[in-house]
C-alpha cells in the first residue's frame, strides 16, 4: 500500500496563548512524544517551530526546577525526575486506574500474563497501569508512564476501533509520520489490523510493531454510551496459546472490561 502523505500535526494546541509557561508545555509535550533516549535541539526546533534561543531559555528554566534533564554526553533533553514524580502522583489519583486495579490484577493472575491499562492523551497513548502474574515468563516491555503514538499497542488499538470513523482517520493521519519512525512499522498490516478490530470490536496485534515473535490482544473499556475511555491489553509469545486458550483469554479480557464499566458507572450491560 502506498504511504499516505499526511499533514504535519502541530504540537501547539489551538488557542494557546504566547508566554514562557505555554512554551514550556509545548516543549514538554515535544520531548514526551520523542524518543525515550531524549530529543536533540534540532528535533525540538523541527517539532515545535520555536526559535533556538527561545528553546534554550525555556529549557534552562525547566532544568532548574527538575522537569527536564540534559544528558552531559549526548546533550539530548529528556523529562526530569521531578516531572516524573508529578506524573506518578497524577496517575495514582486517576479514578480509572485506582478503581480498576483490583480487577486487572486478578485478570493477570487468571490468564497468567502481563496486563496493561492505557488511556488516550491527545494523539498519544499513555500506560497508566501494568499488572503482572506469578509466571516466570513476563512478555511485554511496557511500563507505567510510557507514552507512544496512539494505536501502537493492543489496548489502544482496541480503543481506536470503537471511535467514530472520522476520529479514527484523524488519529491515523495525525500519527502516520510518527508511526514510520518506529522500527518495524508496517502500514499495510496496521491498517488491516484497524479494519479487523473495527469489525470484531477487539484488537489482535501480530507483527505490526511488536517483534515477529510477539502477539497481543486488547479490548476497550466503554462508558454507557459505548465510547472508549481506556483499553486493556496483554501480550504473549506468538503461537504460545492454542485456539481454545486464545478464546478463553479474549473472554477473560472482555468480562473484566464489562465488570470495570459496571463498577465505574453503576450500571448493567447496556452497550
Amino acid at each position: 500500500m502506498a504511504r499516505l502523505k499526511t499533514k504535519k500535526q502541530s504540537l501547539i494546541p489551538q488557542g494557546l496563548a504566547p508566554g514562557s509557561l505555554n512554551r514550556g508545555v509545548i516543549l514538554l509535550r515535544a520531548i514526551a512524544q520523542g524518543s525515550r533516549k531524549g530529543s536533540a535541539l534540532t528535533e525540538l526546533v523541527a517539532r515545535t517551530a520555536l526559535p533556538r534561543p527561545t528553546i534554550h531559555r525555556v529549557m534552562d528554566q525547566l532544568i532548574d526546577i527538575g522537569w527536564v534533564m540534559r544528558d552531559p554526553v549526548t546533550h539530548r533533553f529528556n523529562l526530569g525526575m521531578e516531572l516524573a514524580a508529578l506524573g506518578y502522583s497524577a496517575m495514582s489519583r486517576n479514578p480509572i486506574e485506582k478503581r480498576a486495579a483490583p480487577y486487572l490484577a486478578m485478570l493477570a493472575e487468571r490468564i497468567n500474563q502481563v496486563v496493561y491499562l492505557n488511556v488516550k492523551s491527545g494523539f498519544d497513548s499513555v500506560c497508566i497501569g501494568r499488572y503482572e502474574s506469578n509466571s516466570q515468563i513476563q512478555v511485554g516491555k511496557g511500563m507505567v508512564g510510557m507514552r507512544m503514538p496512539f494505536g501502537m499497542s493492543p489496548s489502544c488499538m482496541a480503543m481506536l476501533a470503537r471511535f467514530p470513523e472520522e476520529e479514527i482517520e484523524e488519529l491515523i493521519k495525525g500519527n502516520m509520520s510518527r508511526y514510520y519512525r518506529i522500527d518495524g512499522f508496517d502500514e499495510t498490516g496496521f491498517r488491516k489490523a484497524v479494519q479487523t478490530s473495527v469489525h470484531h470490536g477487539y484488537s489482535t496485534y501480530d507483527g505490526i510493531v511488536l517483534d515477529r515473535t510477539t502477539s497481543g490482544l486488547g479490548v476497550p473499556i466503554l462508558d454507557t454510551d459505548g465510547y472508549p475511555i481506556a483499553g486493556i491489553g496483554t501480550t504473549y509469545i506468538t503461537g504460545w496459546l492454542s485456539d481454545d486458550q486464545w478464546r478463553a483469554c479474549l473472554d477473560q479480557l472482555r468480562d473484566t472490561s464489562r465488570q470495570i464499566t459496571r463498577m465505574l458507572f453503576h450500571t448493567r450491560d447496556s452497550f
